[in-house]
């Protein structure tokens, strides 16, 4: 890349895991680039604010800025830290921070440019581009900046990024849907050139500034999960291709369905009762989000699975 420096907010929200997600800060590292960190903080009890700023100050031309409302400064390798109320969940942490960035964007102001003979105003943007990212994810060297090229090369479009575990089984990344069965699957890296994600994993997402200054943040409905899945769709529909990256970014484990409410070891009161919990699928959310991006009909059938897989133990 050549130019001018590209410049990039990383955001994550985080609870209770403060080796986790310094460890993960740790591991972006790009000095090609201007990165600048957004961590929402759910109340953690663990000293996650405290190990924050200490990663953050050890170098000396960092800025931490604890704030609930404050706009962002435009300078290198700032970390802000966004308290949160301790109920706010992943989905939730993740709104917060987008919602921060766009007040933010709204504050920046315009600049006039000269494109030919004409003067033309133009909005300010805090930064090139938002990477969503999930705080246990371990990077890659230089994986910020591949993105970028692969952005550029898809016509400045949205780019999610494959991950995989220690043993290097794919985790997350891209998501393809059968439409009609409103079936998911992960794509595979060998099939990134082939065409785009039908969705996303957000725990690793490119996005560019134009765009999502445009898409807004996430829907209000989700507290904890399927707000990336949505947000996915919701680009698709503006139509944007989201472009899965032709490499892995980092490792990731993929979650265990130990302990929750797929875990066939447990009771069906237990699988139940973890089921309408805020991290496992309650009924509002999951039909909500059906019916927003599959229908009426599929979102009736797919309402009534879970509690079937519970009846017949699968």
């Amino acid at each position: 890349m050549s130019g001018k420096i590209q410049s990039v907010c990383v955001l994550l929200t985080t609870y209770n895991r403060a080796d986790v997600t310094i460890k993960a800060l740790n591991s972006i590292d790009d000095e090609s680039l201007r990165i600048d960190y957004l961590v929402v903080d759910d109340a953690s009890s663990d000293g996650t604010r405290a190990a924050l700023r200490d990663w953050n100050n050890t170098d000396t031309d960092n800025v931490t800025r604890d704030t609930n409302e404050e706009p962002l400064r435009k300078s290198k390798g700032i970390l802000h830290i966004i308290k949160g109320s301790g109920s706010l969940y992943w989905a939730g942490g993740m709104r917060k921070g987008m919602e921060f960035l766009l007040n933010a964007d709204k504050k920046a102001g315009e600049t006039v440019v000269k494109e030919g003979d004409k003067l033309i105003r133009r909005r300010v943007k805090p930064y090139d581009y938002l990477l969503l990212i999930n705080d246990d994810v371990v990077f890659y060297p230089g994986i910020i900046r591949k993105m970028i090229e692969r952005s550029k090369s898809k016509g400045d479009m949205p780019v999610t990024g494959a991950t995989r575990d220690k043993k290097g089984k794919a985790s997350y990344g891209g998501v393809i849907y059968d439409m009609k069965k409103a079936k998911p699957r992960q794509m595979d890296i060998s099939e990134a050139e082939e065409y785009p994600v039908d969705t996303i994993n957000c725990n690793c997402f490119l996005l560019p500034w134009e765009i999502f200054r445009e898409a807004g943040a996430f829907d209000s409905m989700y507290i904890h999960s399927l707000a990336d899945h949505d947000y996915g769709f919701t680009l698709s529909n503006m139509g944007y291709d989201i472009w899965l990256t032709d490499f892995y970014v980092g490792e990731c484990e993929d979650n265990s369905i130990k302990g929750t409410w797929r875990d066939r070891t447990l009771s069906r009161s237990e699988r139940l009762k973890k089921k309408e919990s805020v991290k496992g699928l309650p009924r509002k959310q999951w039909y909500y989000y059906l019916k927003k991006n599959f229908g009426s009909r599929q979102a009736i059938w797919h309402s009534i699975t879970p509690y079937l897989r519970i009846l017949f133990g699968k």
